[in-house]
Parts: structure tokens; sequence; C-alpha cells
């Protein structure tokens, strides 16, 4: 007796749309490597807190893109805390990611 088994073809797998825009974003960041930045004023840091909150309202309001990103990049300047500057540039960079994903950067 001869049996044949029919071993089912994995689905083809579909590519991450993530993919181009990490490279495009490698590529930013290799290109901004040499970039150099100064700390800026502490008396700045109020000014950027209220910006942060009066974006976030307007975000919390339209649910529109500058809203959400002004509203984080100015919580990360606003952050003395270097773990909670980190978190919220990680926010801002992921947003940032979502929305040229999606093609809201066109």
């Amino acid at each position: 007796m001869n049996e044949t088994t029919n071993t089912a073809k994995k689905p083809t797998r579909k590519p991450d749309p993530m993919t181009p825009v990490i490279n495009d974003l490698k590529a930013q960041i290799k290109a901004l490597d040499g970039v150099t930045t100064l700390d800026y004023p502490t008396t700045r840091v109020r000014a950027y807190d209220e910006r942060a909150s009066a974006w976030g309202r307007q975000y919390g309001r339209e649910g529109t893109l500058d809203g959400l990103i002004l509203s984080l990049a100015f919580e990360s300047l606003a952050s003395l805390n270097q773990a909670e500057r980190r978190y919220s540039l990680l926010q801002l960079a992921a947003a940032a990611l979502i929305a040229v994903e999606r093609g809201e950067g066109q």
C-alpha cells in the first residue's frame, strides 16, 4: 500500500509594512549622526510644559496629527528627568513612524 501524505504549503508571509519605514529611518539616523546639540536653558521648561498641555488638549478635542506630534514634542522638551525624556522621545518617534507608515507624512 502506497500512502502519500499531502503536506499543506505554508502560506506566503506578508511583508511587514514597517520595513521600508525603518529602512528610511535608519538612513535618516545615519545622515543626522554627526549633528551636535547644546542643552537649552531650564527656564524654558515651564513654557514647553504649557505648550505640551495646550497641544494635548487640542489633540483631545480634534484628534489631529499636529496635536499629537506637537504635544509629544513639547512634552519631551519639558522633561528634566532623563528617563521621562527618553520615554517621551520614544513616544514621539513612535507617533511619527506610525504617521509615515499610514501615509500621513506624504
